[in-house]
């Protein structure tokens, strides 16, 4: 991915996908909490043990881990994805 590269919602979650370990699911809501692609029960979940939230100021993405997710570099991946996301 270049910089300044625009990525859609599911293009986005592609990109995460293929950076990260142990991801069991992954969603992307649009500002209104609806999921717009990826597994669309992770629009009513919240920010515990095995899931992180990440929001920006169109998009917010889900994710569920699993217990070997290195979950520091998985939120610098989301921000990164959100970044490409709202590049539009």
């Amino acid at each position: 991915m270049t910089a300044g590269a625009a990525l859609t919602p599911a293009g986005a979650l592609g990109w995460l996908l293929s950076l990260s370990i142990d991801v069991r699911a992954a969603a992307v809501l649009d500002a209104a909490g609806t999921a717009v692609a990826g597994d669309r029960g992770l629009a009513q979940a919240s920010e515990g043990a095995d899931v992180l939230v990440v929001r920006s100021e169109r998009h917010t993405i889900v994710v569920r881990t699993g217990p070997r997710a290195l979950k520091r570099l998985l939120v610098a991946d989301i921000r990164a994805a959100l970044a490409a996301l709202e590049a539009t």
